[in-house]
């Protein structure tokens, strides 16, 4: 082989190997205080810092130690501008649009806290650059305006399965006929009264935003931050760059996305560790099989009411089977002794252990994912929010079964229990969707990782954006287009109508004449 040959082989050696890696400037933007979404955020960002980026982190959760590349922006904790966490008990319990209100309202009082913070001035203040922002998209819009101070591409991260305002952000479709809205308790196949209220859902959504919620956010950053030469957060979001959904096709149903729309749903579940000596005993002992007891980060099970905990407590005590409870005060009172409880349990590797037969939940999509991504089959008792939705898809997907809180009695919940226990379908459907679930290209995590860094070697990857974003809403819909061939149409049949009048004129015209004519002759000839 010749030098030039040799010198072109190792050419395209080196052209198909994978571009160097450079250490990517990264804002980090996730204020909202629920744990249960920090916790899918964060997974990306310890991923991000563990291949050498430098991250500047906006959150109400430190991590309380210092870190090479990993500087904090610790903003309150706003939950009790939502209620706090004993008031969630009694949100599902209002009609959905109140329920989206509150939130949109929550969004402009957590947003005036967080403007007037001083990290977050002096970051509005500063000359720092940034190759890329990240930011949870949950009513704190905002912060959009960040990505208008720095000129830095954003990816947006919904730790929901996205909404119909998300979309209209990506210029993503989002046919209302067979795609729900998250807080609307509706699957894939909706009857008409059901299209009919997400339709309507949807549009009082759209039009709350944009007339009520986007103006209020606008005159907060211009207050307090930006100064009135700010566009608003409206037309700042529909720059964005990418947006991850934290859902996948196996139990959110499949639906049509825009290529800078990417499902990342799992990502924050990673391989089993190492349980606590004393988890790891009670588990291992467990040889009727055990049963997790969890409602999340945010719902405290401390704070439900007293009938509901005895409920539980009187159903766990008839089990034959070992219940690990997480449960927020020091004691509870009329522990069985299959019972042991935890203000803290690490709710994943706990799923991943052999012993582990049910998952009681509140039915979070955290919690559904990492069921899921486990092979474990559900009992949800859904509280508020996507939490109902997400339970109908589990039920519809055959892995779980649903209890209205307001309903949960020591009947309904034994029977459910033993439902799901001695019924193997439930278990079997679980670990069918979980193969499919992991099913994957690339995991999870990976996907976010190389998406994350396409974005900044790309400079905000403007090829993957929607034409649709480029449209009016008359266009986007061809409503111009209906309207221009309604009017042709229109002009058409108006021109027949005048030519058939035209012509029935004519020969009317003639038909008189005729008749005239006739007369005229028979006239004369009587005459005669």
């Amino acid at each position: 082989m010749g030098l030039l040959s040799v010198v072109l082989v190792v050419a395209a050696s080196l052209a198909c190997l994978p571009p160097s890696r450079e250490s990517a400037r990264v804002l980090s933007v996730f204020p909202v205080p629920m744990r249960s979404h920090w916790i899918v955020c964060r997974s990306l960002l310890e991923a991000l810092h563990d291949r050498g980026h430098q991250l500047t982190v906006l959150t109400p959760y430190p991590t309380g130690r210092p870190r090479h590349n990993w500087t904090e922006l610790i903003v309150p904790d706003t939950m009790h501008l939502l209620g706090g966490t004993g008031d969630l008990f009694s949100l599902g319990q209002r009609s959905d649009f109140v329920w989206l209100l509150r939130l949109f309202n929550y969004g402009i009082s957590s947003c005036e806290v967080f403007l007037q913070q001083e990290g977050v001035q002096q970051l509005f203040e500063s000359d720092r650059e940034f190759d890329v922002i990240i930011i949870e998209t949950f009513f704190n819009d905002c912060l959009m305006a960040l990505a208008h101070k720095f000129r830095a591409p954003v990816i947006a991260i919904s730790t929901l399965v996205g909404t119909v305002w998300m979309s209209d952000m990506m210029g993503s479709p989002y046919p209302l006929s067979y795609v729900a809205e998250p807080f609307l308790s509706y699957t894939d196949r909706m009857p008409f009264w059901q299209r009919l209220h997400n339709a309507a859902f949807a549009t009082y959504a759209r039009l709350v935003r944009r007339l009520y919620y986007a103006p209020r956010q606008d005159a907060l950053v211009r207050r307090h931050v930006a100064g009135p030469a700010l566009p608003s957060v409206l037309d700042i979001e529909r720059n964005t760059s990418l947006l991850f959904l934290n859902s996948h096709p196996s139990l959110n149903f499949p639906r049509p996305l825009a290529p800078n729309v990417i499902e990342i749903g799992g990502m924050h579940v990673c391989s089993p560790r190492t349980l606590p000596q004393n988890l790891q005993e009670f588990l291992d002992s467990a040889t009727d099989g055990a049963i997790l007891f969890s409602l999340g980060s945010n719902i405290k099970s401390s704070q439900m009411p007293d009938e509901k905990r005895a409920a539980f407590l009187t159903t766990f005590s008839q089990l034959k089977q070992r219940v690990l409870w997480k449960w927020e005060t020091e004691d509870l009172p009329g522990k069985p002794e299959n019972l042991k409880v935890s203000k803290w349990l690490p709710q994943s590797d706990i799923l991943a252990h052999r012993n582990m037969k049910l998952f009681i939940t509140h039915g979070g999509l955290g919690s559904t994912l990492e069921a899921v991504h486990h092979g474990v089959p559900l009992i949800g008792v859904p509280v508020f929010a996507d939490q109902d939705s997400n339970m109908i898809r589990a039920e519809q997907h055959g892995y779980a079964l649903r209890l209205q809180f307001s309903n949960i009695t020591a009947d309904t919940l034994l029977w459910a229990i033993t439902e799901v226990l001695d019924n193997p379908r439930y278990r079997q459907q679980a670990q069918q969707l979980s193969r499919v679930f992991r099913d994957r290209p690339r995991a999870p995590l990976e996907e976010a990782v190389f998406w994350t860094e396409y974005v900044v070697r790309h400079g905000g990857a403007p090829h993957l954006r929607s034409p649709a974003l480029h449209l009016s809403w008359l266009q986007l819909w061809l409503l111009d287009v209906v309207a221009a061939v309604v009017a042709a149409a229109a002009a058409v049949l108006a021109l027949l109508t005048l030519a058939v009048k035209a012509a029935t004129d004519k020969l009317s015209s003639k038909r008189l004449t005729a008749a005239v004519h006739r007369a005229a002759i028979v006239g004369s000839k009587k005459h005669t």
